[in-house]
């Protein structure tokens, strides 16, 4: 019961964090929006000039846009907080927390997990009535957004063990962010060796799934499912191991 309360406390934060906050949220999703948009009017340009040019369908690229929002925004979670934290001196206060630094990011990235989808929904309504891409979701879509966001989450953890050590990362993570719009972006023209790559199975059952194109085939579902508890367990892994060993070094709150 009290880590529910705990877990509820980190909901109620960011509540108050977007009815404070929200010409700021609304200022994002407007660049989210014109980001995109620039990347759909390039690319009609594109197959204007040259026809025979695959891009891999237009829809496709849009949800596979809302797959790199998901996965940033939950990498922004964890990640980011443990950096930005380190660097402001106040690391050790999460630590402080009922279940230790572990526990207490595992919560928050949850809990921003929530926010993160909603507001990439909003993000992907808007964008679909702007571009008139259809949206012919699948049954079972609910089961590939399950597997991403697992599979986000112990990516997240998992760089959030580096920031613990080396605290001042964040253009490391930055170059992360827009190697991941490129590798999303790549999965779109899908390879059966892509079943093998980090997150791209799931990626693509989201993406199939909204666009209602393809089948499922057992093995990408099963990769998917294999993939989302490997990450989530190395991803814990790293960051109790990385928590213990900065803690003896005695470096937890500085480098």
């Amino acid at each position: 019961m009290a880590y529910l309360r705990q877990f509820f406390a980190e909901i109620w934060l960011n509540l108050n964090f977007y009815r404070i906050y929200w010409p700021d949220f609304l200022a994002g999703l407007f660049a989210d929006m014109a980001f995109f948009y620039a990347i759909w009017m390039a690319l009609g340009s594109v197959v204007v000039s040259n026809p025979s040019a695959d891009l891999g369908g237009g829809q496709n690229i849009l949800f596979m846009y809302a797959v790199f929002g998901i996965v940033v925004g939950i990498f922004q979670s964890v990640a980011f907080t443990v950096a930005q934290e380190a660097q402001r001196g106040t690391l050790e206060h999460l630590a402080l927390a009922r279940g230790g630094l572990v526990v207490q990011l595992l919560f928050r990235g949850a809990s921003d997990s929530l926010f993160i989808l909603f507001r990439t929904g909003v993000l992907l309504g808007v964008l679909l009535v702007l571009t008139g891409a259809s949206f012919n979701p699948k049954p079972f879509w609910l089961l590939a957004l399950a597997l991403l966001v697992v599979s986000a989450l112990g990516f997240s953890l998992s760089m959030a063990a580096l920031a613990l050590y080396f605290k001042k990362i964040l253009s490391f993570f930055t170059i992360i962010q827009f190697s991941l719009l490129l590798y999303f972006f790549s999965v779109n023209h899908w390879r059966d060796y892509m079943v093998y790559l980090p997150l791209a199975p799931a990626a693509h059952l989201l993406s199939r799934s909204f666009s209602g194109g393809g089948e499922w085939t057992e093995w990408v579902v099963l990769s998917a499912f294999l993939q989302a508890l490997l990450f989530v367990c190395f991803g814990l892994l790293a960051l109790g191991y990385t928590h213990r060993l900065v803690r003896l070094r005695g470096i937890l709150g500085r480098y």
